[in-house]
């Protein structure tokens, strides 16, 4: 084995003058040399083509090619007459050196790489395709006709399409002003209807979003009227029994003390002050006292009318002190307004606590306004 290598490699430097071409088929072969000029050797590369074919096995190649070119043309269709899905249409036939050239005498339907283009059909369609063979300089023509057909089963994309396709016809061929809408595609009734409006759902939602908004409004406005009332309450609550404890402590009755606690409080509104709802509520029994309704119901009203625990045994100590007797009722009285006194101190207390929570954002804001007005000019500075 060495020795045959040893021999073809001495071959190498035995000078050559003629070459081998491939046979007809085999290909143009790339030939790699070195040649000798002025003593020294360069190497040298160059095509070498095949033998050429002569003019009937030229001509037997074309013909064998034409005959298997229908098959490759149609692809994956059943034949020419059956033209449903992409066809093929190649530059060069498959394991050969057979230049084609296509033709077709309409591009509607077939496009260049072999797509068809028969969304828009619903009826067959005939269209002319020639091939150009061409092999060595001579060439040789295939022609034949295939029938574009609709697609088999349309689908839905398919559909719109075609509807497109036969509106936009419409317009091109006819100058009318109205425009007539298809009634079928593809042997399927078509019906029209005007684009949906669905802005009546944008105003329902929006109507619904706003009535959700003034309901909650209205109940955090009661809430927030509700609360300022109690805390209203809660502040006149000390002064009112002190009040009533000081007059019942000088011997006047329990009714003759709310009639002058009450026409205080009217003498001193008559320069139109805020009502005091306290007030506004001992007003309220005192006139059911005078309407004919009974003194002690009259109290235990107006305790259940303020809605506080405070008031509440406010208006249960006066009715069980006219039904039952009640001793020293002028110093539980003053016990009471020492004890609501306290009360009043701790309310007030935390609404100053509540004040400052709400101030504390606007002072944030504050703060990072003075700060960026401080810094400002410092980073103008810089950058300059």
């Amino acid at each position: 084995m060495s020795l045959v290598f040893l021999m073809s490699s001495l071959d190498s430097f035995r000078p050559i003058q003629v070459l081998n071409r491939p046979e007809s088929g085999a290909g143009d072969r790339e030939q790699n040399l070195q040649v000798e000029l002025e003593g020294r050797k360069y190497p040298f590369s160059f095509s070498l083509l095949e033998m050429p074919m002569d003019e009937r096995e030229i001509q037997k190649r074309l013909t064998e090619t034409a005959e298997l070119l229908e098959e490759t043309f149609v692809k994956d269709n059943t034949d020419m007459q059956h033209i449903v899905s992409d066809v093929c249409m190649p530059s060069v036939f498959p394991d050969t050196q057979i230049a084609i050239q296509w033709y077709l005498d309409s591009w509607d339907y077939v496009k260049p790489d072999g797509a068809v283009e028969n969304a828009c059909l619903e009826e067959p369609v005939m269209v002319c395709v020639q091939a150009v063979m061409e092999l060595q300089g001579q060439t040789q023509t295939w022609e034949k006709e295939m029938r574009v057909c609709p697609p088999k089963i349309p689908d839905k994309v398919q559909k719109l399409q075609m509807l497109e396709y036969k509106i936009n016809s419409f317009q091109e061929e006819s100058e009318v002003q109205k425009v007539e809408l298809p009634r079928t595609v593809f042997g399927q009734s078509v019906t029209w209807y005007p684009e949906a409006d669905l802005r009546w759902i944008w105003i329902l939602m929006l109507t619904a979003v706003a009535v959700c908004a003034v309901i909650i409004g209205r109940h955090k406005e009661e809430e927030r009227r509700r609360r300022q009332r109690e805390q209203s309450m809660q502040m006149d609550y000390p002064e009112i029994v002190s009040r009533l404890g000081l007059y019942m402590g000088a011997g006047i009755s329990t009714r003759r003390a709310w009639e002058r606690i009450v026409e205080s409080y009217e003498e001193k509104g008559a320069g139109n002050r805020k009502p005091r709802e306290a007030y506004e509520e001992m007003r309220r029994a005192l006139y059911e006292m005078q309407s004919g309704v009974a003194e002690a119901v009259a109290y235990e009203r107006f305790g259940t009318r303020c809605r506080l625990p405070s008031y509440l045994k406010l208006g249960t100590l006066l009715s069980q002190n006219l039904r039952k007797g009640t001793r020293n009722l002028a110093g539980l009285l003053q016990e009471e307004s020492r004890e609501a006194l306290e009360n009043r101190k701790a309310l007030a207390k935390k609404m100053g606590e509540e004040c400052e929570s709400k101030l504390l954002f606007p002072m944030i804001m504050m703060l990072l306004t003075i700060l960026l007005m401080v810094m400002y000019p410092a980073i103008i500075s810089f950058q300059m």
